[in-house]
């Protein structure tokens, strides 16, 4: 099989990924819509906000590479978001905003 990930750039609002995205860390993971902590893969929403997930980003993509292709496998769900870009271009509208 030739299959394998590669990245594929898509305009998104930054906004609607912040609100139902899932940020995996090194064992568990966080709503960036909320800030609810320690939450797993499996969760379809978060438990304290009801936000359901549509994306997720890795802190560190390399060392997540079989969680990635299980959750192609499993979550279809789920669009995997590229953690830098996310940061970067949030921080930049932050900024944009602060100095309105």
């Amino acid at each position: 099989m030739s299959e394998r990930l590669i990245k594929i750039y898509k305009q998104l609002d930054i906004h609607k990924i912040q609100e139902q995205l899932l940020v995996w860390g090194e064992l568990s993971g966080h709503c960036a819509h909320c800030s609810a902590m320690g939450l797993k893969m499996e969760m379809p929403h978060c438990p304290q906000c009801r936000t359901t997930f549509k994306y997720i980003a890795f802190r560190n993509i390399k060392d997540h590479l079989p969680k990635v292709h299980k959750i192609i496998r499993d979550r279809a769900d789920l669009m995997i978001v590229d953690y830098d870009d996310f940061k970067r271009v949030s921080g930049a509208l932050k900024a944009e905003e602060f100095l309105k």
